[in-house]
């Protein structure tokens, strides 16, 4: 009998050493770069590889040249001219001029929108767009704003996609600038910021980040920046703002602890890194913004798909690639058009509010309690299925934001959420495979030359 009892022990020993190990186990490295300023229509929108992404083929989407006369002048959207490598314009994407673009007004009545009875129009795009850039009348250059990119434009991007899972219900949380989005990316909340303004430059926000949370929890991480173009990763006070500075330097705590001299580094370190498998458990990276690898308008998007290709064969070639997670996102629609409209109704941050000055002269107080337009993201690992369309959550809130991201991280290393929008926002461990694929590209197409 004891025999039998021991061997049985055994067996179950046996057995559980075969069971397959939980994909917390499979995931030892997260590396995220959030690019700049691109609604999911305008770069995925034109994908055709799968009938099942909500784009823009096959669609009809329009908008009037006078919101004011909705019926007259009317330009429908449609695919980019060959040759387009750069935007001409920068569309108006404050809170503000996001609220036009799918309200028709700048101040649309934010109790009827939580009450259910209003509902965004997605009509004040093209006028938005005219009224920004000082085109008047110009239906050719405005309807930009609409057009959308061609798999042959973008066949970085798209090999991406078509590899991995692209999202297309993946909203960003502000529906507003780079900043806030990105705090909400990093921390769960803007602390009330809803512009690009002077607290991001250098320790001015006082809430928790994901950078401290890890920090405090012996997880290694990484900020690699391309923002400031010098090898240090960042601009110090007093020198010339030329780009935006990194995101985990947003944080008085990076500025207090020390982090910014020993956790932030310039984008050449993260190559060097990659290639000999000195990765930290989390990398995050910031482009140059906003001239050429960004994607914000006018980087050139041909420039974009050479630096996304450099990041991801650093990656894929590099030792850590069969235990790394690559997410792949945008910080914000960048005022650019999209037909889906963005969730209300939903946590914010924090309760603070954010107040500006519209182009109308009046001011208009957000709080938060809406996520902007979506962003295309792509997850890329070989532990995740090839050409998967991923559409709303599974869990929590059912609904992708960038808060999602440290959502995430929390259920992978057993952190607390920070915020309510990042313990609302859906994660996405369900897509991970039980075991790695060993077929993902190890290079990228060439980049298309304009």
């Amino acid at each position: 009998m004891v025999l039998i009892k021991a061997a049985g022990v055994a067996l179950l020993a046996t057995i559980a050493s075969a069971a397959p190990s939980s994909w917390k186990d499979n995931i030892k490295n997260v590396v995220v770069l959030v690019q700049e300023n691109r609604s999911f229509d305008t770069l995925a929108g034109g994908f055709t590889y799968s009938k099942d992404i909500d784009g823009m083929v096959g669609r009809l989407f329009c908008n009037p040249l006078n919101v004011s006369h909705p019926l007259q002048n009317i330009i429908c959207s449609d695919k980019l001219a060959p040759a387009n490598d750069i935007a001409n314009d920068d569309p108006n994407h404050s809170v503000t001029g996001t609220s036009f673009g799918l309200y028709s007004t700048y101040h649309p009545n934010e109790e009827l929108i939580k009450k259910g009875h209003l509902e965004p129009n997605l009509l004040g795009f093209l006028t938005e767009q005219q009224v920004a850039n000082g085109h008047p009348g110009n239906a050719t250059r405005a309807s930009e704003i609409l057009n959308y990119y061609t798999a042959a434009h973008i066949p970085v991007f798209e090999d991406m996609a078509k590899n991995y899972v692209l999202f297309d219900k993946w909203f960003c949380d502000v529906p507003g600038p780079t900043n806030p989005n990105r705090a909400y990316i990093t921390s769960g909340t803007s602390h009330g910021h809803g512009s690009n303004d002077a607290g991001f430059d250098y320790g001015g926000l006082p809430q928790k980040s994901i950078f401290q949370q890890l920090s405090e929890k012996k997880i290694s991480w990484i900020n690699y920046s391309n923002s400031s173009g010098n090898a240090a990763g960042y601009i110090k006070p007093g020198q010339p703002i030329t780009g935006f500075n990194p995101d985990s330097i947003f944080y008085n705590w990076t500025i207090a602890s020390g982090a910014i001299d020993t956790n932030v580094k310039g984008i050449q370190h993260f190559f060097d890194d990659a290639a000999s498998g000195s990765l930290p458990s989390f990398s995050y990276i910031n482009p140059e913004c906003c001239s050429y690898d960004s994607m914000h308008p006018p980087s050139p998007i041909s420039l974009g798909e050479s630096f996304l290709k450099s990041i991801y064969e650093a990656l894929r070639g590099g030792p850590q690639w069969n235990q790394t997670l690559f997410v792949l996102t945008f910080d914000e629609g960048g005022g650019f058009a999209d037909h889906v409209f963005p969730p209300v109704n939903v946590p914010a941050g924090d309760s603070l509010t954010y107040t500006e000055l519209a182009h109308d002269g009046k001011n208009a107080t957000f709080d938060f309690t809406r996520l902007g337009v979506r962003v295309p993201t792509i997850l890329m690992s070989p532990w995740v299925g090839q050409g998967i369309i991923e559409h709303e959550g599974k869990n929590k809130g059912r609904t992708y934001s960038h808060a999602s991201i440290p959502a995430f991280l929390a259920e992978l290393w057993d952190l607390d959420n920070l915020t309510p929008r990042t313990a609302w926002s859906s994660t996405f461990e369900h897509l991970f495979l039980s075991k790695p694929r060993t077929d993902t590209p190890a290079t990228l197409p060439s980049v298309n030359t304009f």
